[in-house]
């Protein structure tokens, strides 16, 4: 039987990894305490904007809502308006980035338990998660690779994973590299394509999920941004070049292999994620691809009855909700069960 996992961010929680609910305090508290001069001011910037405990949602979609109210500006302080709303914006995801770094070194019981004792060869996990932590246990059990285990080719030398890990709202371990790392001289830009195809990664980030060797697409030198969605209420899968918008075909083919994997399998485990109607794009592919007659298990703490009716409601005819709690509950009680 072939699975696909969906996961959000009540399946990292025992990790140490923010809920929604909390990321925006978490996250500019992390801000006011960083060595980064930069990070430090956007954090204050923030907070004197949007006050010291903001919805995370809300203040993303409030910081973008004036950047696009500024895109056509003519004077000159509209401009630099403009412009220092969008470094304000590009450095929460930096230090959104570097927190999480920080949080990884945690132990990680509960993706230890679904790596060595649920997820097995063939399955699909869908996360909307930024953490690498899940990888690092899927690397050490032998069941993930990252040559191709993120759906797009990342070593140089091609190694079969077993388990593949599409991360629809991008990877703290991702950075999109600017003008392919280029610091100086002569070199040849293509016009469609800035940032790359894909992203790369950072040696450090490779040493944390266990590659001490590695030949590939790794960070080496130059401009780089975190490749993240950050989660306002309206995301958007490109970036807004001065060649024009960028990545979009990236992150389509990142969903495309999303909904192939709920064609095609028998089972779907919904883990931690809400699946609220602010992502629509997210319940347009968890409800629509699926077959209709495929088993439906969801995890997802207080909100579960709540999606398995939405689950129903979308015709779906073999619905589980499990009630024993969270997804460290069900990862116990599957364990136990192996």
């Amino acid at each position: 039987m072939s699975t696909t996992y969906v996961f959000g961010a009540g399946a990292s929680r025992d990790v140490g990894y923010p809920l929604a609910s909390e990321m925006g305090d978490g996250l500019l508290d992390f801000m006011l305490k960083s060595h980064d001069t930069w990070i430090r001011a956007s954090g204050e910037f923030l907070i004197d904007t949007f006050g010291r405990s903001p919805n995370i949602e809300d203040l993303i979609t409030e910081l973008q809502s004036r950047i696009d109210l500024l895109k056509d500006a003519q004077s000159p302080d509209d401009k630099a308006q403009r412009m220092r709303l969008g470094n304000r914006r590009g450095f929460l995801g930096t230090a959104l980035q570097q927190w999480f770094r920080e949080i990884h070194v945690s132990p990680a019981p509960s993706y230890a338990t679904f790596a060595e004792k649920i997820a097995q060869p063939g399955d699909v996990i869908i996360t909307f998660n930024y953490d690498d932590s899940l990888e690092r246990e899927l690397k050490r059990t032998g069941k993930w690779d990252i040559s191709q285990g993120y759906g797009f080719r990342l070593g140089a030398v091609e190694h079969s994973s077993d388990v593949l890990v599409l991360k629809l709202h991008g990877s703290m371990n991702w950075l999109v590299s600017v003008l392919g790392g280029a610091t100086g001289g002569a070199f040849i830009v293509n016009p469609a394509s800035s940032l790359g195809d894909h992203p790369v990664i950072h040696r450090a980030d490779l040493e944390f999920l266990g590659y001490q060797e590695f030949s590939g697409h790794t960070y080496e030198s130059g401009g780089a941004f975190p490749c993240l969605i950050l989660p306002g209420r309206t995301k958007e899968f490109f970036y807004d070049t001065s060649m024009g918008r960028e990545y979009a075909a990236f992150w389509d083919h990142l969903w495309s292999q999303a909904a192939t994997a709920l064609k095609g399998c028998d089972k779907v485990v919904l883990c931690g994620y809400s699946l609220l109607p602010v992502d629509q794009r997210a319940r347009d592919l968890m409800l629509n691809k699926p077959r209709k007659e495929a088993r439906i298990e969801i995890i997802s703490g207080n909100q579960t009855q709540r999606i398995a009716n939405d689950f129903k409601t979308a015709g779906f005819t073999d619905v589980e909700a499990f009630q024993g709690g969270y997804f460290a509950d069900w990862c116990k009680a599957n364990q136990i069960l192996s």
